[in-house]
């Protein structure tokens, strides 16, 4: 009989060690960066405790996530939020140059800087309240290896994709598709959105560049060389639900219209090996995005018609001037629905 000898670097330096350590690190790293970032808001906000920031919150929304059991645990570092609408009211809270995104995925000092330029923040406070961590552990290419909110891994998964037809032929229907937002393997991110169109499917790819706030990408058909332009709002978390636009020309049109459409992605919860079996014309009624929305793995409940619904009215609505814009707050009001539905 052979024993095998294991040395203990060999233990420290396998994979799945190095990625647990690393992932637990980045959850030490994210509750420690919203604790500071909360109690910074409370400092600037002249709020003494927590029941006082409580009602900031209530304010502002009195639904809100951030009741007194949570305030305890947010406050204290000892857990994150599970829904994107404590990041809304923040948001609200703070005033129109803050963003759920931007409180979400910046650093400390980054958000510091920004509450600085709005609320009279002595540099000792600051000082005081920056949480106190060392880096973050580093993954086999070197990169952060962590969990934290930032606006890439925010967007990063699978999605299906729901838009109104631009076709004349199925004009009043929506297009259901594919898209899958990955690391680009360079520090960056890279989108594919496929489509099936009169039997034929369409990939476009390309890298997506993001600031924090929004990600914008120049997505290019394989088939016939077109380039489509996708812009998204970056969510706050959990990320179940991305708004944005889709700008491009006409795949099946021998005039090459120039069009442009909103378009929601609805983060795929289900694992299907093959999503692209959705892809195709479908009606535009909220009974039919309920059953596309349960298949992604989302909870039954009246609240899941209810954002089927609110999808159908999000796609239809127009803008205003000779507009034609996407606006966060309407996105934050599905996030808000459908964060509730996820599955545990």
């Amino acid at each position: 009989m052979k024993i095998a000898v294991v040395h203990k670097r060999d233990i420290d330096d396998a994979p799945s060690v190095r990625d647990a350590a690393a992932e637990r690190s980045g959850a030490r790293h994210d509750v420690a960066a919203l604790s500071a970032k909360l109690r910074l808001t409370s400092r600037a906000l002249g709020c003494t405790t927590s029941k006082e920031l409580c009602a900031r919150f209530a304010g502002v929304n009195t639904g809100t996530a951030f009741t007194p059991q949570n305030a305890y645990k947010w406050l204290g570092a000892k857990a994150m939020p599970r829904v994107s609408s404590v990041y809304d009211d923040w948001a609200r809270i703070l005033g129109a140059d803050f963003s759920a995104s931007f409180i979400s995925a910046s650093s400390y000092d980054e958000f510091a800087a920004a509450l600085t330029a709005q609320y009279d923040l002595p540099e000792a406070v600051i000082a005081e309240l920056r949480p106190d961590l060392p880096p973050p552990a580093t993954d086999r290419r070197g990169a952060a290896a962590s969990q934290c909110w930032n606006s890439q891994q925010l967007f990063m998964g699978s999605y299906l994709s729901i838009s109104p037809a631009w076709s004349r032929s199925e004009a009043g229907k929506l297009i259901l598709g594919h898209v899958e937002i990955v690391d680009d393997g360079h520090g960056g991110l890279e989108a594919r959105y496929s489509e099936r169109l009169f039997g034929r499917v369409f990939l476009m790819s390309g890298r997506m560049m993001s600031d924090g706030r929004t990600a914008q990408s120049a997505l290019t058909c394989e088939a016939i060389g077109r380039m489509y332009f996708l812009g998204l709002h970056a969510p706050a978390p959990p990320a179940n639900i991305i708004g944005g636009m889709l700008a491009g020309t006409v795949l099946h049109d021998l005039e090459a219209r120039t069009t442009a459409s909103r378009m929601l992605l609805v983060r795929d919860h289900s694992a299907v090996q093959n999503p692209m079996q959705r892809s195709r014309y479908a009606a535009n009624c909220g009974e039919l995005l309920d059953q596309e929305i349960a298949l992604l793995g989302y909870r039954a409940a009246t609240e899941r018609r209810t954002v089927a619904d609110r999808i159908v009215s999000f796609l239809e609505t127009p803008g205003e001037g000779g507009v034609f814009d996407v606006r966060p707050e309407g996105l934050a009001a599905l996030a808000g629905v459908l964060d509730r539905l996820t599955p545990d």
